[in-house]
């Protein structure tokens, strides 16, 4: 019997694979010893190497991939130019997403405004570092860093909805 195949399916791999990049469906075993192992002793390892990929489905964009560079891009033209991304996942099976950034750095270390933005927080919570005075400018940001969180919750409800469905539903 022959399976029908869904265009729209189809398109959503096509597209996860142009995102996050081609995975490779060879395993290899690191171990001084792979060619004196029985082929089940292969096996048992390579299942240990397969557990923490299956339990810890987080995406983790970094610079020059397509969606850090938008979200990058977006936070600077909306909140400060000096907006930098430090971590950025992409958690499918929990359907979260987090960004943990910074602006108004100096060169004093451990200065600056910090951030971590979440879908399951409900808010954005906000850090401010070193010696950064809370004037108006700040306090102008701060409501812009505020207002965006709100418009990306929005746009991320709906691309885990859409683009960022765990495996696991795919097979419906």
């Amino acid at each position: 019997m022959r399976e029908n195949i869904n265009e729209h399916d189809m398109t959503k791999k096509m597209m996860d694979i142009i995102r996050n990049g081609h995975k490779s469906l060879i395993k290899e075993v690191s171990s001084p010893n792979d060619d004196t192992q029985n082929p089940t002793e292969l096996s048992a390892a390579n299942q240990v190497t397969d557990k923490p990929e299956e339990s810890d489905d987080a995406i983790s964009p970094v610079s020059g991939d397509a969606v850090f560079n938008d979200e990058l891009k977006k936070l600077q033209d909306t909140v400060d130019k000096s907006a930098e991304i430090i971590n950025f996942k992409i958690y499918p099976s929990d359907r979260n997403v987090m960004i943990e950034g910074n602006f108004l750095r100096s060169e004093q270390e451990n200065s600056g405004i910090s951030f971590t933005m979440a879908l399951t927080a409900r808010d954005v919570k906000i850090e401010v570092n070193g010696q950064t005075d809370l004037d108006d400018d700040i306090s102008l940001l701060l409501q812009k860093l505020k207002g965006y969180y709100k418009g990306w919750c929005d746009e991320w409800y709906i691309k885990m909805g859409n683009e960022y469905r765990p495996e696991k539903e795919d097979g419906k």
